[in-house]
């Protein structure tokens, strides 16, 4: 047995922690001691006159003070019948005296008859520098204290169960330690249905000084007790990867009181007025003081770290404070919620620290006297919460928390959503007192609100959640605005600083990109529209803020305001906007003023279709052009083959798209490329003594390269495209022939922006049909040959449905056009030349128009497309016999919009033709 307690109750181990805010706690606890006694203490003993300490297994209890090591096992102690005094069922009293226990059961009378000596006042105590260890032990108690450490005394239980009803789970007092390891502790008291400040059944009770409790892999379920409550100077508690619910709306999660029994200076004992607020790290850091330190008079009751735990108080307050003060650190992705965070009153100082990615639920409720800091860093989050217990709210200011000072580093502030649009919903953070830097942001600080996006304007037709600063701000801040639904959007007029909604204010100094939108812009929920935030202010070039839109009553006259406005698209003409709100067009005329900026995406979205169709044209051109190759010889004319071939093309361009829609129309230009590489193989030639048909089959790859012109933010986004071709070709020994062509496709990409990274990805499958009918004609001049040319082209294309980051639908639908192309070639063979070596030149003119009406796309308001265009198109190339079986041939293309709207640019193309 003593091999067991020796291997459990390494004391070093665990106290290493221990009072880390007092590095001579042991002395001065020891002065403070001598002036102070409890009156129900003697000497740190609980006064039992009719006890008698026994160290017989035989009796009904176990306490000993002989400073010797005592082994218990597999033993129950039930407290005798109502006569019996004894008040502890197992005690260790004294310097040298440990108790080591296996399989212990601790619990109350049988047929009790609810009298207080029908239980245990203590189960386990620890007295006076004695020790306990407690393997395996199930411990019972109803109206008193389940496990007592005292006066230096040490209790450590590994694998057990506290039970307790109307009382205390675990309580220590003077320089106490109690170190628990998968510890399960329950109360079965009754829920009440008020807050309680005075009740004090507990989980953990910390009285007196310098105490610590260490719970790790526990479970801790409450209904009618607090969590941990907190009296008197400086205790400690270190919950590691446990979990702890509070469920009653009567208690409190961590309760810090310090009105109790005696005054302190708090200069007298141990510094204790600062030493409490110093957060030191798991990995052994340098420790961090963050704000202010506390007034004479106050000083700190508790200190709390969790570390991997999650501590939840879903119908009351997690952390409460009176006329004390106290710190909590919240460390390595642990989480402390409540449906109140904090309630602080009557002169009271807290301070929270979340770190490494931890969590904060709930909002914060503190008096004019008190004061209440938080700091949040490497990743955490503090969600604000309105409370359901109406007994935690305040009837003056519903959905507001007030903090004193926050520090944000690497971390966020995330208002939850609320549960309707209408007004009252939506929550109000308040910072500061007035002075110094009371908003201080490092690395990447955000800030999460939820707007009601309309036309805003007057105080009262604002719906939003909001931050007001009374006070400094240091540093950066991404905001994030979640727009919520059924926002309607609405103008905001032409800017000013009564227009426009009202998300932060800081009556302080600040700077106009102290608090930025992530993306520089919002967008209004399920439509494409942006909203901006502008700062109005001391040192603003858009002014000053306005006095009506106030929210803080401060001496100060000038104030920041950052307000959500709405940007608009100006024109100094009157052109028509034409919005398409149904299947027919519509105009509307918007008097040449202005219509609602879109996000930067939308003109992408906007020039995809007729880019996807250019792209389209630059295939079939091409594949064309291996058809002119694959009929013709060296010399240019006609010619029948019977062979095979095979032959690869490479091709690309790089043009501009120019709109005939004006900028309240949403028209926009763009410049885009386009590269592909093409294959093909002859499969089949049938001729007859006139004619000859040949069938085949063709495969390419392009990518597409589009970017919007003038266009803020934008980004170049790119475009694979495949495409599957069958062609047939009839070819007349006369110079006649007939060229036909069968495509189908699928392209996808990511539209990108410099505000969101990637916004959306889009596919679709592109089908074309492409007749082309000519005539080669020997003009019997120098060699030249005229191939004049008619084409008629069909493009259809289907776009997937997509969901834009921004929280809009993209609904391209299906898209078509026809497209006329007349021209022809003029060609140039050297005379005297025929097979290897030879060489044709020659120049081309095409003229080509798209005939598609109207085309639109809707991101729930319907958008016209521009125009595909009409443009002229004029270059040069050859065809070279190299050897017998290769064939040579690249041509350069210059093209230039012939109307408003069409494609200017140029294009290249090679390849080589192999014939079996």
């Amino acid at each position: 047995m003593n091999k067991i307690f020796k291997n459990h109750l390494s004391l070093c181990a665990f106290t290493t922690a221990v009072l880390f805010f007092v590095p001579n706690a042991k002395a001065q606890a020891d002065a403070a001691g001598a002036k102070m006694q409890p009156s129900n203490v003697v000497n740190g003993n609980v006064q039992n006159s009719k006890n008698n300490f026994s160290c017989k297994e035989s009796d009904s209890f176990y306490r000993c003070n002989d400073k010797k090591n005592h082994n218990i096992s597999e033993k129950t102690y039930q407290k005798p019948g109502k006569n019996n005094a004894e008040e502890a069922a197992i005690e260790a009293f004294g310097e040298g005296t440990w108790i080591a226990g296996v399989d212990i059961t601790i619990k109350d009378a049988s047929n009790s008859d609810g009298l207080d000596k029908d239980f245990w006042k203590y189960g386990v105590v620890a007295n006076d520098e004695g020790a306990v260890e407690i393997v395996k032990g199930v411990i019972n108690s109803t109206n008193g204290v389940g496990v007592l450490a005292s006066n230096r005394g040490v209790v450590k239980i590994i694998e057990g169960t506290i039970d307790f009803k109307n009382g205390i789970g675990v309580q220590t007092k003077e320089s106490a330690r109690v170190l628990m390891k998968s510890v399960s502790i329950t109360d079965n008291g009754s829920q009440a249905t008020d807050v309680n400040e005075s009740s004090e059944s507990s989980a953990f009770q910390m009285l007196g000084y310098e105490g610590y409790i260490n719970l790790e892999e526990g479970n801790v379920k409450l209904s009618n007790a607090h969590g941990v409550s907190f009296s008197e100077v400086a205790g400690y508690i270190r919950i590691d990867n446990s979990t702890i619910v509070v469920e009653g709306n009567a208690s409190y999660g961590f309760r810090f009181l310090g009105e109790k029994r005696h005054h302190y200076d708090p200069g007298e004992v141990f510094h204790a007025e600062n030493s409490a607020y110093v957060f030191r790290y798991h990995h052994g850091a340098s420790s961090d003081v963050f704000g202010s330190l506390p007034k004479k008079g106050i000083f700190a009751s508790g200190a709390v770290n969790l570390m991997r735990a999650k501590f939840m108080v879903p119908n009351s307050a997690a952390i409460y404070s009176k006329k004390s003060g106290g710190s909590v650190s919240v460390d390595l992705k642990a989480t402390l919620s409540g449906d109140l965070l904090l309630k602080a009153e009557d002169n009271s100082l807290v301070k929270v620290s979340a770190d490494f990615g931890s969590t904060l639920v709930g909002g914060v409720l503190i008096d004019e006297s008190s004061v209440a800091e938080f700091k949040l860093r490497e990743g955490s989050t503090w969600t604000l919460t309105r409370p359901k217990n109406n007994n935690l709210q305040n009837s003056s200011a519903m959905g507001v928390s007030s903090i004193s000072l926050i520090h944000l580093i690497d971390s966020s502030i995330v208002f939850e959503k609320p549960n309707s649009s209408e007004a009252g919903n939506y929550q109000t953070l308040r910072i500061g007192k007035g002075s110094g830097v009371v908003y201080k942001a490092q690395g990447n600080a955000h800030l999460y609100l939820n707007t009601y996006l309309n036309e805003g304007g007057s105080i009262e037709n604002q719906r939003t959640d909001r931050v007001l600063i009374h006070g400094d701000v240091s540093g950066k801040t991404t905001v994030h605005v979640q727009s919520v639904s059924g926002s309607p959007g609405g103008a905001t007029g032409s800017g000013g600083n009564d227009q426009g909604i009202s998300i932060i204010q800081v009556f302080g100094v600040a700077e106009k990109d102290s608090f930025k939108l992530n993306g520089d812009y919002v967008a209004l929920n399920n439509l494409p529209y942006q909203y901006r935030l502008r700062a109005y202010g001391p040192k603003s070039e858009l002014g000053e803020g306005n006095s009506s839109q106030k929210l803080v009553l401060s001496r100060r006259r000038e104030f920041w305001d950052f307000r959500l406005e709405n940007l608009s698209v100006k024109s100094a003409d009157s052109q028509p906007t034409t919005l398409l709100p149904s299947s027919e067009v519509e105009s509307v005329s918007h008097s040449g003023r202005a219509v609602r900026s879109v996000v930067p995406q939308v003109p992408t979205y906007l020039l995809l279709p007729n880019s996807v169709f250019h792209a389209g044209l630059m295939d079939i051109s091409n594949q064309n052009k291996q058809l002119e190759i694959l009929r013709s010889g060296s010399n240019g004319m006609v010619e029948k083959r019977e062979n095979p071939a095979l032959y690869l093309r490479g091709y690309g361009g790089s043009y501009r798209y120019a709109s005939d829609l004006s900028v309240l129309e949403y028209g926009y230009g763009g410049d885009l490329s386009y590269n592909g590489v093409e294959a093909g193989v002859l499969l089949k030639t049938i001729e007859n003594a006139d004619n000859a048909i040949s069938f085949g089959v063709m495969g390419s790859y392009g990518k597409l390269s589009l970017q919007p012109q003038d266009v803020e933010q934008s980004q170049e986004s790119a475009f694979d495209k495949w495409t599957a071709t069958a062609y047939g070709s009839l070819q007349h020994e006369t110079g006649l022939y007939v060229d036909g062509l069968l495509s189908y496709g699928l392209f996808k990409g990511d539209v990108v922006t410099l505000a969101r990274g990637k916004t959306a990805m889009l596919k679709g499958n592109p089908l074309s049909v492409s007749l082309i009918a000519g005539q080669s004609l020997a003009t019997g001049y120098e060699g030249f040959v005229l191939d004049p040319q008619v084409q008629v082209v069909y493009q259809h294309l289907q776009f997937d449905r997509a969901r834009d980051i921004d929280g809009f639908d993209i609904e391209m639908g299906k898209l078509d056009q026809w497209v006329a192309r007349i021209g022809g070639r003029l060609i140039k063979t050297p005379t005297g030349f025929e097979g290897v070596n030879a060489v044709a030149f020659y120049g081309k003119l095409y003229f080509a128009h798209g005939f598609g009406g109207n085309k639109s796309v809707r991101f729930k308001d319907a958008f016209q497309l521009g125009a595909f265009g009409s443009s002229l198109e004029a270059g040069l190339g050859l065809n070279a016999q190299l050897f017998q079986k290769f064939v040579l041939h690249a041509d350069l293309i210059y093209q230039h919009k012939f109307t408003k709207a069409g494609f200017s640019g140029i294009s290249f193309s090679g390849g080589l033709r192999y014939r079996f």
